[in-house]
Parts: C-alpha cells; sequence; structure tokens
C-alpha cells in the first residue's frame, strides 16, 4: 500500500537509481525543469540553494538537485503540492530517514498530465503623475498620448512580469487605455490599481438641462435622440399661475399640484429610454417660505433642514415605483460664491440637510441613487467642501456620487478650456470617494448666444470632453449634462437658437456623442 505521493510530474514514473540503504538516496527520473511535488503532507523545515528539507512524520525528506525552490521555510505543504523544480542532470535525489527502503511505499500510478495554467490575471495599473507619457515603443519611442492622474489603465504582460515592473526604474510596460489605444509607459511612475468600475446605467453618457418653465425647455424627446439623460429642477416654490412681480409667486407648498405638473414631463422622457435626474435645490422648498439667505444662522439651517427633507421624502414617495427617476441630486452649486441661481450653505450645514434628505428619500425609495449638489468652486476649494460635508455627515449615510460643474475646463489649450484641463478637476474630485462615481450636471460655453460663427469651435470644444469623460475617465464619470437645450435657458450656448432652431453642427455633434 502506497503511502506517499510520487515527486516528480513526469509521464515517465521511473526509479533512475535504486534506493541505497548505505547512504540513503533514492534517485528520480526528473529532467530539468519538471515540477517536483510534496511527496506526503509536511513542513518545510529548511532550503538551500538546491535542497529543501520536508518534515513528514514519521519520515523527514531530503529533495537533492533542484532549482526554483517554490516555498519558504516554515510553509505546510500537502502531498502532490509542488514545491520546486528539477535542475540538471535528469534525476533529482531523495534522503529519507529511516532504514528502510521506501520504494514499495511510493505510489506508482501514472499521473495524468495536465497543461500549465495559463496567467490569466488581468492586471491594472494607473500613474502616480499627472501627465505621464504613453510611447509607441519604450524608452524614446514616439509620444502618443498622456495618462491623467486616475486614469486605469490595462498591462499587456503577463501579471507576475507586470508586478515585478512596477515601480522600478528603467522598466518599462506595454498597456492598452479604455479607448483602445496600446502604448508603452515607464514602469517607475505606475502603481497596482482596482479594476475600474462600470457604469451604473445605460445608454448614452451626455444629457441636457431642460426648464418646463421655458417655452423652448421640453422639447419633444424625438429631437433630442441620441443623449441619455435630462436634468430637471423640482420647483415646488414657484407658483406658474401668478404674474412677475406678485409676491404670492414664490412660496408655494402645494406638492400635489407640482407632482401633477411635472410628471407628464418626467414620464415622456423616461418613456423615451432617457435617465431623469430630478434636482431638490432651494426652490423645492426654502425660496420665498421666509428664509433670507444671506441672513442665516445654524438655527434656521435648522428649521428649513427639517421641513426641506420631509418635502424630499414625499417627492420619492410620489414616484416610487415607478421607473421614472433615476436619480436624485440635492442642492445646487451649494459651494457657490456668487449666489445669483443657486443659495450657498456653510459645508456643515449642507452635511446635516444631506444627510437628512437621504434618510427621507431612502425611507420612500431604498434603491435610487442620490447625488450631491453640483459643486462649481473648482477642483481645490471644492473638493475641499466636499470634504468637510462629508465630515460633518455620520460614516453609515453617504451620497451615492459626487456631482461637479467644470464651466471652463475641457480638452488642455482649447479656447472654451480657460479654466484649464477637465482632467484636473475630475482628479481632485475622484479622490473624494474613491469607491463612487462623479456626475457632471452642468457644463457648456457660457456668455456666447448668438454668435453664430462659434459654433464649430462649441461643437469641437464638446466633443473633446465628452471623449476625456468616456475614455480617460471610463466607469468614473455617469454622465455629462449640457446646459442648455436652448439659447435663452439663462446664458448657456444652446443645441437650438432662441427660436428653436437647431445650430446644425453643434446640434447633429452633440446627439452622436454619447
Amino acid at each position: 500500500m502506497s503511502i506517499f505521493s510520487w515527486p516528480a510530474k513526469t509521464a515517465q514514473v521511473e526509479i533512475a537509481v535504486p534506493y541505497n540503504p548505505d547512504t540513503g538516496i533514492i534517485e528520480i527520473y526528473a529532467p530539468a525543469g519538471t515540477l517536483i511535488r510534496a511527496i506526503s503532507a509536511g513542513t518545510i523545515t529548511s532550503i538551500s540553494s538546491d535542497q529543501l528539507h520536508l518534515a513528514a512524520f514519521p519520515y523527514n525528506v531530503i529533495y537533492m538537485g533542484l532549482q526554483t525552490i517554490r516555498v519558504k521555510p516554515g510553509a505546510t505543504v500537502n502531498a502532490g503540492d509542488v514545491i520546486a523544480e528539477s535542475g540538471s542532470p535528469e534525476t533529482i535525489k531523495l534522503i529519507i530517514y529511516q532504514t528502510i527502503d521506501p520504494t514499495d511505499l511510493f505510489d506508482r500510478t501514472p499521473p495524468v498530465e495536465e497543461p500549465d495554467e495559463p496567467d490569466t490575471e488581468t492586471v491594472y495599473l494607473k500613474p502616480t503623475e499627472s501627465g505621464l507619457r504613453v510611447r509607441e515603443a519604450p524608452i524614446n519611442g514616439k509620444p502618443i498620448g498622456n495618462l491623467s492622474l486616475n486614469e486605469v489603465v490595462t498591462s499587456l504582460e503577463p501579471a507576475a512580469e507586470t508586478k515585478a515592473k512596477v515601480g522600478q526604474n528603467n522598466e518599462w510596460i506595454h498597456i492598452r487605455r479604455r479607448n483602445g489605444v496600446e502604448g508603452y509607459t515607464a514602469a517607475w511612475f505606475l502603481k497596482l490599481a482596482k479594476k475600474p468600475p462600470e457604469p451604473t446605467f445605460g445608454g448614452s453618457l451626455t444629457g441636457l438641462n431642460l426648464d418646463i418653465f421655458h417655452h423652448l425647455g421640453a422639447p419633444d424627446p424625438k429631437d433630442m435622440q441620441g443623449v441619455g439623460w435630462v436634468r430637471l429642477k423640482f420647483n415646488m416654490s414657484l407658483n406658474p399661475d401668478k404674474p412677475q412681480g406678485d409676491p404670492a409667486r414664490y412660496g408655494n407648498t402645494d406638492l400635489n399640484a407640482t407632482y401633477n405638473r411635472y410628471r407628464p414631463y418626467i414620464e415622456k422622457y423616461a418613456q423615451a429610454g432617457m435617465h431623469v435626474l430630478l434636482v431638490l435645490t432651494h426652490q423645492l422648498y426654502g425660496e420665498g417660505a421666509g428664509f433670507n439667505w444671506q441672513q442665516m444662522d445654524p438655527g434656521k439651517w435648522a428649521q428649513l433642514t427639517s421641513k426641506y427633507a420631509d418635502y424630499a421624502g414625499q417627492v420619492a414617495q410620489r414616484f416610487a415605483g415607478s421607473g421614472f427617476i433615476s436619480a436624485y441630486q440635492i442642492w445646487n452649486e451649494q459651494d457657490t460664491h456668487e449666489g445669483r441661481a443657486a443659495v450657498a450653505m456653510p459645508p456643515t450645514e449642507y452635511g446635516k440637510l444631506l444627510t437628512a434628505t437621504i434618510r427621507a428619500i431612502r425611507q420612500a425609495d431604498p434603491t435610487v441613487p442620490i447625488i450631491t449638489g453640483g459643486h462649481t468652486s473648482g477642483p481645490d476649494a471644492g473638493s475641499a467642501y466636499a470634504r468637510k460635508t462629508l465630515a460633518a455627515m455620520p460614516e453609515d449615510v453617504r451620497p451615492d456620487g459626487i456631482a461637479i460643474h467644470p464651466y471652463g475646463r475641457g480638452v488642455r489649450g482649447h479656447r472654451f478650456s480657460n479654466w484649464g484641463g477637465l482632467d484636473e478637476e475630475l482628479d481632485k474630485y475622484s479622490v473624494v470617494m474613491p469607491d463612487k462615481p462623479l456626475w457632471i450636471t452642468e457644463w457648456g460655453v457660457l456668455d456666447q448666444q448668438g454668435r453664430t460663427e462659434v459654433i464649430p469651435d462649441v461643437a469641437d470644444y464638446a466633443a473633446g470632453f465628452v471623449d476625456i469623460c468616456k475614455n480617460q475617465y471610463a466607469g468614473q464619470v455617469i454622465t455629462a449634462i449640457w446646459y442648455a437645450w436652448a439659447d435663452s435657458m439663462d446664458n448657456g450656448f444652446g443645441l437650438v437658437d432662441q427660436n428653436g432652431k437647431p445650430k446644425a453642427i453643434l446640434h447633429e455633434k452633440f446627439r452622436n456623442l454619447g
């Protein structure tokens, strides 16, 4: 009865030199490079350059003639575990400490040949510095692109080789970007990364800001074919039946009337296959409700928060189960310095309002994503504000994403990227909540309405912006929602002019960007 597993994984099960009781040695056929296995369960007690000592009670075994030893002293192994490879010549030697002939103890059953397992592990990498060059060939190859700080790329080399190179000077790794471009980049500026998250929503990444109270603000979905998102403010405060200048025009709290006013629009876009992002700004509750935004204090913010969160929960309750709302956005540009179209809040107060509102909405609809209002103060101040907001929230309550409004950013050097590269802003915000995606809920070109000569440049700017989101930050940006559909909707450069006529180059190109 055999008690030892055969030590060499070869098709020929042979004892090359029989057991010698004077030396205690038996030689097993094993050409160089043969996988050598533990003949019994035990513990590795010592290792030298070509020898290994296995304590397999009641037998102690010394393997000789090894190379590429794969275990370390102290390791516990089972019978059949690979522990090394054979060296030269074509045998390994075993010394088994007991004055017995082990010949009859070996299992002589020929092993089933198993193909070596391929190295199928995919290794993901990202740069340690922004702007890392990708080249056609290592060292002096032609530059073919630059990696942003949080761009995740895939190694095209075996996992073991990749991991051995990462962080090492003078090493280069063959990589593929998410847009399919392949090249080489310096290993000493790379680190291991997690697989990038996949988008949580299907369809086009692009979107449009709409306004049901504007005469052009609620277009037919067929005119927006190719666009994946629409963003609408749920403005309960406005009473559209009252004329401009009437004090009663703002401060409305009739939630049912507001819901009935919005639902047909939301339903038509959702049924057309678009995702609806519903924004609950200060116009949900607060505008015209007796709050003076320039004279707020913690007590007044607390009063507002309580009422606001309650209304937000009621809104979610009415839409729950309909499938019409893809996400809720809480407040708008809370870190603004201007305050013309938004209301600024201290980050601690916003953290409290966000906490109460998330809890209220999730009680009514536990599955719908809830994101922050669009941060507008730039990569440094805005990301710092976001961190302070999170610090003011309990650890068990978190938004499902951070929203930003990166006006004036895009492809570096473009005339409409006057504030710099979009990658700078995305990099700063993406590390605030690294496990959550970013949402671009407003972007576009401002102060250019009526200038038809800039349309080609605007179209080029939009294409470059979306390309960055789709390729350099694939899976990290959920949507990029243009401001706005039409000229005269504030000062955004619309896809259609103030008469509703499509701006041919921009309108057509934008709808095909997603």
